[in-house]
């Protein structure tokens, strides 16, 4: 047949042929025509395919890897971006949640949910679990992931009540008409403590595991300050809602409550601070303050009970001090006991008028001018304004000035303390900044509190303000060194001081050493200022005559004084009170001169608390440095 006359196959045949002609390789020249070197001695050559498919290997691994890496970075940005966004919504909010707009801090918690709910859900995924297993970089990766699960569930758990909150304890909302806190905000989250605490200590669990030492400071720094908040706030809240009920209870939520509070003078100084002489006596009536009376020293002389003992101390108590301690009220403060004090003024206002208190309150000027820094000056009676910066001054030194006899200093003091009072029930002021003010005063040992209320003073105990003397050395070492005025004046308003606490670790002692100047000026000429007991040893008035108190926490000794002896020798004395061993030793501390006295405490043998180094406040701050070489004695504090 010609070729032309081929028949041409149907289009399904043509498409059966190509896939056999692809399936069906065409025979080789070799097959064809016979290969000509098979009878050839030479060595027949094989192709190495092998190292080809391991370099093409690699290489799509490293492609697969480059995407992967890719991927987890983008997601690593995205996720940090949502986290810093959150960061700055809630410092937004912090400052937005007192406004008006409701809706705004609403829709402002509403976007920090969204934002740490995004990072939550990147931090989860397959190439986060993958990183965290990776040797040295997954360490970081895992902290990433822990610390972004503690914020979400915060935000998912913490944040709701807690705004509810917050939102509603705006110093205008908090503060009621006629003085006082508006405590409905307060039993409202009573409910919600227990839920936000629980969040809380989750989140703590979270982060629990993460060794900061072993991260990356670019990942260390941000996730220290979660782990911070975290470690602040979990006691805050477990405090807060195992007192939050008792808290109510003092501000009289369920009742009137009546406390007495008395005011240190610090220019005739005592262990806790000074003469007690002044005291006003408060109601508190669901979070309202109510002024019902006033008293001073005068008050018991006119009742024929001041000199009279009521409380029975024990004859090794008794021993450090003068007589007067359990017999005249401006004494009751002798001792660095503050709930001794508070039982000696119970017993003569028992015995004067047959009050009984809630609590017993302390406070001395320099508490009043932090108050006054928040709730702004008083106008008194003389026209002037007492302020923040001259409260002390007036108080303490210029009214005797003005006022050298004592009835008149008297009466100035009353009104004065009755106009402050008037002015903090009335004005408008911060009451988180009022808090801070407070706060600043206990840290000087200048506020002490004493409640008749086992659950309200183990709640001082908790918070420090108890004034009490340690019954042991567990959960606190506690060593004192505590100024009485001996000179019967009004002198210690120019007294200043210091302290050191040295120590030796390996001989288990402490060396506190304190420094007293006495700065008074030639103005100063008040007859009701200067040393009324002075004459009786030939000492100028302007002579601070000062007994010192240097105590030891119970099992621990007082192995040395300096002076060994004081400058009146039989004024020495030494005792116990309540299981801590007591020297006195009394200095007399010139005009324009400084002295310095210390003790050293031998420590029984054992674990010891945390270092407590209590001193008598004065009208000057105290500096109180303890030295590095107290660290290995000593743990610190949580």
């Amino acid at each position: 047949m010609h070729p032309d006359d081929t028949p041409v196959p149907a289009e399904g045949s043509l498409r059966r042929h190509a896939r056999d002609a692809v399936r069906t390789p065409a025979p080789t020249t070799a097959e064809l025509f016979g290969d000509p070197a098979e009878d050839a001695p030479q060595t027949k050559r094989k192709r190495r395919v092998w190292p080809w498919i391991v370099i093409g290997a690699v290489l799509l691994v490293g492609v697969v890897a480059g995407v992967l890496a890719m991927q987890f970075l983008n997601e690593v940005k995205t996720a940090q971006g949502a986290l810093e966004r959150a960061k700055s919504d809630l410092s937004t909010l912090s400052t937005g949640l007192g406004s008006a707009d409701q809706a705004q801090v609403q829709a402002t918690a509403d976007d920090i949910t969204k934002n740490v709910t995004l990072a939550a859900d990147i931090v989860e995924g397959p190439l986060w679990n993958l990183a965290a297993q990776v040797p040295f970089v997954g360490q970081n990766v895992d902290a990433v992931q822990r610390v972004t699960r503690a914020v979400d569930i915060l935000v998912d758990r913490a944040l709701p009540p807690g705004l509810q909150f917050m939102s509603t304890i705006d110093p205008e909302s908090l503060t009621v008409e006629g003085g006082g806190i508006n405590l409905e905000p307060f039993r409202q989250v009573q409910a919600s403590i227990p839920e936000i605490a629980d969040a809380f200590a989750d989140a703590q669990a979270e982060v629990a595991p993460i060794d900061s030492s072993t991260l990356m400071p670019q990942v260390a720094d941000p996730i220290a300050e979660i782990t911070t908040i975290l470690d602040q706030a979990s006691p805050a809240l477990s405090l807060a809602e195992g007192y939050l009920p008792t808290l109510l209870d003092m501000a009289g939520s369920g009742g009137k409550k009546t406390y007495l509070v008395i005011f240190q003078n610090n220019a005739e100084i005592r262990a806790t601070g000074g003469n007690p002489a002044a005291s006003m006596i408060l109601t508190v009536t669901d979070g309202k303050l109510g002024y019902a009376d006033q008293a001073s020293s005068a008050t018991f002389y006119e009742a024929g009970t001041q000199g009279n003992e009521y409380v029975s101390l024990p004859p090794e108590t008794t021993g450090l001090y003068l007589p007067t301690l359990t017999r005249h009220s401006q004494d009751y403060t002798f001792t660095p006991d503050f709930p001794t004090t508070a039982q000696l003024f119970q017993a003569v206002w028992a015995n004067t008028t047959g009050a009984n208190f809630d609590g017993v309150i302390s406070i001395d000027p320099v508490v009043l001018s932090h108050m006054l820094a928040v709730a702004g000056p008083v106008t008194l009676t003389t026209g002037e304004q007492l302020t923040a910066e001259n409260a002390v001054s007036v108080l303490l030194s210029q009214a005797y000035e003005r006022f050298p006899d004592a009835r008149a200093s008297d009466f100035f003091f009353a009104d004065t303390a009755k106009r402050v009072f008037d002015h903090l029930t009335s004005a408008s002021w911060d009451p988180m900044k009022m808090l801070k003010a407070l706060e600043l005063s206990a840290q000087e040992q200048r506020v002490n509190l004493a409640f008749t209320n086992p659950d309200a003073q183990a709640l001082a105990v908790e918070l420090g303000v108890d004034g009490a003397l340690a019954p042991d050395t567990v959960e606190q070492t506690q060593v004192g060194i505590y100024l009485n005025n001996s000179s019967v004046s009004k002198l210690d308003y120019h007294l200043t001081s210091a302290i050191t606490a040295t120590c030796d670790a390996p001989a288990r002692t402490m060396t506190t050493t304190m420094t007293l100047h006495n700065s008074i000026t030639d103005d100063i000429r008040s007859g009701y200022t200067l040393g009324w007991r002075n004459g009786g040893f030939g000492l100028p008035r302007t002579t601070m005559m000062l007994d010192v108190l240097f105590f030891a926490p119970p099992g621990a000794q007082i192995t040395q004084t300096v002076p060994a002896t004081g400058d009146a020798p039989n004024w020495d004395r030494s005792g116990v009170e309540k299981g801590n061993t007591a020297l006195s030793r009394t200095v007399f501390v010139p005009k324009d001169e400084t002295v310095t006295v210390s003790h050293t405490v031998a420590f029984p043998e054992g674990e010891l608390g945390p270092l407590n180094l209590r001193h008598t406040p004065t009208a000057s701050s105290t500096a109180v440095t303890i030295d590095p070489s107290c660290d290995a004695l000593f743990p610190k504090a949580d």
